[in-house]
C-alpha cells in the first residue's frame, strides 16, 4: 500500500512532485505521522538504491538492522531513537529530531549503537504482581511490583536500554536539572537542561516546562520532551 506524496506526513522527507506515490508504513512501533518507511531511508535518505524495487531487495536480503534486529519488511516504520545498522558497511545511525528539519539520521559510534533511550508513556499493574512500563516505541517492560527502582520510576522518565536485549543501563528522571530533548512541536530538536517544571494543572490546561537551549530559553508542553541524561546528554545529539 502506498500514500500519495502530497498527502504523506511531513516527517517523510521526499520530493513531493517528482513522483506520485511513497510507501506507507505498516502498523508497528511508531505512529504513522512519526515514522519513516525503511525503504525511504534506504532509497531517499542514505541513497543506497535508485528505485523502490532496489531498496526492497537490499532490505529483503537482511542487510539492514533496526535496534540490532534484522528486518526484511521495506514498509517497516522507523522512528525516534531507533538505531539503524548496516554491518556490510560498518555504519550505524540513530533517528533523531533536528531543529527545523524533523527526523534525521545521525551517524553514531559502535558504543552508542548498543544503547537506546526509551521514554515511559504508561505505567500499570498487570498479572502475577508485576508492574508494566509501556515505552515510546511500543516496548513493554515488566518488573516485580516490590522493586524499589520500579516504585521510583514515573511516566515521563527515560530508560536507557541495552541493544539488542532490553537490559536497563540507566534511568533518567524528568526533574529540574536533567538534560532533555524536545521531540515534538515547533521546537522539535532543541535540547538543554530542564529549568522549570509546572505544578499540576486542571484539565484542559496543559503543563509546561522551560529548557535552556542553544537558542535561549524555550517553553514547551510537558509531553513534548524526554530526558536523555542527568546533567549532560548520554547520547550524541544534533
Amino acid at each position: 500500500m502506498h500514500l500519495k506524496r502530497l498527502a504523506a506526513p511531513p516527517i517523510i522527507k521526499v520530493p513531493r512532485k517528482q513522483y506520485k506515490f511513497v510507501p506507507r508504513t505498516i502498523p508497528g512501533r511508531h505512529p504513522l505521522k512519526l515514522s519513516i518507511p525503511l525503504a525511504v531511508i534506504v532509497r531517499d535518505i542514505l541513497g543506497f538504491a535508485r528505485t523502490y524495487s532496489e531498496a526492497e531487495k537490499v532490505i529483503r536480503l537482511g542487510n539492514i538492522l533496526v535496534d540490532g534486529e534484522v528486518l526484511r519488511e521495506p514498509r517497516f516504520g522507523v522512528g525516534l531513537m531507533d538505531v539503524i545498522s548496516i554491518p556490510k558497511l560498518g555504519k550505524k545511525f540513530r533517528v533523531l529530531p533536528k531543529f527545523g528539519r524533523g527526523l534525521e539520521l545521525l551517524e553514531i559510534s559502535d558504543e552508542e549503537a548498543g544503547v537506546k533511550p526509551c521514554q515511559v508513556k504508561r505505567k500499570q499493574h498487570v498479572k502475577r504482581g508485576m508492574i508494566q512500563f509501556t515505552l515510546h516505541d511500543g516496548r513493554n517492560l515488566q518488573f516485580p511490583a516490590g522493586s524499589e527502582m520500579v516504585k521510583s520510576v514515573k511516566v515521563g522518565d527515560t530508560f536507557l536500554l541495552g541493544l539488542p536485549g532490553q537490559d536497563v543501563k540507566a534511568i533518567f528522571r524528568r526533574v529540574e536539572g536533567s538534560y532533555c530533548l524536545i521531540t515534538a512541536g515547533s521546537r522539535m530538536g532543541l535540547h538543554g537542561p530542564l529549568i522549570r517544571l509546572d505544578a499540576e494543572r486542571r484539565y484542559p490546561a496543559k503543563r509546561h516546562a522551560e529548557l535552556e537551549s542553544s537558542t535561549g530559553r524555550v517553553v514547551t508542553i510537558l509531553n513534548y520532551f524526554m530526558p536523555v541524561g542527568d546533567n549532560k546528554p548520554w547520547i550524541t545529539l544534533f
